[in-house]
C-alpha cells in the first residue's frame, strides 16, 4: 500500500488533539511515508496537500452555521468512505462512531487506532473513586454504553497506539490483546517554541505552573490543598480554562496565598520560559503533551505517572508522586523550592531527555511500529 489513510474527526486547528495527527502526518510526508490526512475543515495556516477537508470556503461555512454539532464529522466520514472504501490498512481516531470500524472491517481493511486516553472503564474507576475521596458527587459522564463502544472498536482493531506506558496498562487490565498494542509516546515541535534555549534558570523566589483545564480529573484539588499546606515563598501560576466544579469547591483555595490564575493562553512558551517548576498531577491521561513542551524548556517536572507520560523519570527529570497522597506533594513542592541547584540539574537532564521527543522521531519510531505490524505499507 503506498500511502496512509488518517481519519480525523474534528476541525485541524493545530491545537489540542489535532496537534497529534497533524505533526505525524507531516513528517511521514516530508521523509517519503505518504499519508493523507482526512478532516472535516483545516485552518488555511495548515492547508497542505496531503490533507483533505470536507468541507472549505462557503461549504464549510453553512456546515458549521447550518448543520448541527456532528455535521461536520458525518461530512468527513462521508467523504473517507467514498476515497478511502478500498483500502488495505486505515488509522482512525478513538472518538469515531464504532460503525465506521464496522464499515472497514466488513471491507476487509486492517484498523489502527490512536487512544488518546486510557480505557474507558479504567477512566471512569479512577473518576469516580476521585470523586469520593474528595466527598463530591460523581460528575464522571463516561456510560456503560461509552464502554461497550470503546471494547466494541478494540475488538475491531488490529493495532492499537498507546502514547504512554500507563494507557497500555489500562488495556491490558481490560483484557485488550498485548499483541494489538504499540507502545509510542506524543512529542513536541521545536518550531512553536524558538526561543526555549534563551531561557535562563532564576534564583528568585521559583514559580511552578500547571498547565490545563483545571478540574477534578488534572488533580487541581490536591495541588491547591498541597500548595496551601506547603506555605513555600513563591508562587503558583495556574493556566487554562476552569470547571465550575473546581470555582464551586475549591474556589478558596484558588484564591489563596501566592496563586495566580491566567485564562487559557495561545502563547504558552512565555510561560514556560517564566517557571522554574512544572505540575502536573493528574489522575487520568494519555500522553500530556504540555509535560514534553515543559521538559523542552529545561523546566523540571512534578508530576503523577499519568502526567509522565512517556516521557518524565523520577529522579532524573524531576519526581514522580503519587496521585492521591497530599504529603508526598507538599515535600516534593518544598524540596524543588528551596533546591536550586537541583532544579537546574533536573531541568538541564529534562532538556536533553525531550530532544529524544521532537515530532520528527515520534513520527519515524511509529512508523517503525506500523511497518512491522503491516509489511505492505509504504511499499
Amino acid at each position: 500500500m503506498k500511502y496512509l489513510p488518517v481519519l480525523f474527526g474534528f476541525h485541524a486547528s493545530n491545537l489540542g488533539n489535532s496537534h497529534v495527527p497533524l505533526s505525524l502526518c507531516r513528517w511521514w510526508n516530508e521523509t517519503r511515508l505518504s499519508s493523507r490526512l482526512y478532516v472535516p475543515s483545516v485552518d488555511e495556516a495548515h492547508r497542505f496537500p496531503w490533507v483533505i477537508p470536507a468541507a472549505r470556503g462557503i461549504k464549510k461555512k453553512l456546515m458549521y452555521r447550518f448543520g448541527d454539532s456532528q455535521s461536520p464529522q458525518k461530512a468527513v466520514i462521508k467523504l473517507f468512505k467514498q476515497k478511502e472504501g478500498d483500502a488495505d490498512i486505515v488509522y482512525l481516531w478513538a472518538a469515531l462512531p464504532v460503525e465506521v470500524f464496522i464499515f472497514f472491517r466488513e471491507k476487509g481493511a486492517k484498523i489502527v487506532i490512536e487512544r488518546i486516553n486510557c480505557h474507558r472503564r479504567s477512566s471512569r474507576d479512577i473518576l469516580r473513586q476521585a470523586y469520593e475521596s474528595l466527598g463530591l458527587p460523581d460528575a464522571c459522564s463516561i456510560s456503560d454504553r461509552d464502554i461497550e463502544q470503546e471494547e466494541e472498536k478494540l475488538a475491531l482493531c488490529d493495532g492499537i497506539f498507546c502514547p504512554s506506558p500507563m494507557v497500555s496498562r489500562t488495556m491490558l487490565e481490560n483484557n485488550v490483546p498485548g499483541e494489538k498494542l504499540l507502545a509510542t509516546s506524543y512529542g513536541w515541535d521545536p518550531a512553536r517554541f524558538p526561543e526555549r534555549d534563551k531561557r535562563i534558570p532564576r534564583k528568585g523566589r521559583p514559580i511552578f505552573l500547571f498547565v490545563g483545564t483545571l478540574c477534578v480529573r488534572k488533580g487541581v484539588p490536591l495541588l491547591l490543598k498541597a500548595w496551601q499546606e506547603a506555605n513555600i515563598d513563591g508562587e503558583l501560576i495556574l493556566c487554562g480554562g476552569i470547571a465550575d466544579e473546581i470555582r464551586q469547591h475549591f474556589g478558596n483555595l484558588l484564591e489563596g496565598k501566592n496563586v495566580r490564575y491566567l485564562p487559557y493562553t495561545k502563547n504558552i512558551g512565555n510561560l514556560y520560559k517564566e517557571a522554574d517548576v512544572f505540575v502536573f498531577p493528574t489522575l487520568e491521561e494519555g500522553g500530556p503533551m504540555v509535560t514534553y513542551e515543559a521538559m523542552a524548556h529545561s523546566i523540571p517536572v512534578l508530576v503523577t505517572e499519568m502526567g509522565a507520560g512517556a516521557i518524565a523519570r523520577d529522579q532524573q527529570d524531576g519526581l514522580i508522586l503519587p496521585d492521591q497522597d497530599i504529603s508526598a506533594w507538599v515535600e516534593g513542592l518544598r524540596r524543588m523550592a528551596e533546591d536550586h541547584d537541583l532544579r537546574v540539574y533536573l531541568g538541564e537532564q529534562a532538556r536533553v531527555r525531550a530532544g529524544e521527543f521532537t515530532w520528527e522521531r515520534t513520527a519515524a519510531q511509529r512508523a517503525r511500529l506500523l511497518r512491522d505490524k503491516f509489511p505492505t505499507l509504504w511499499r
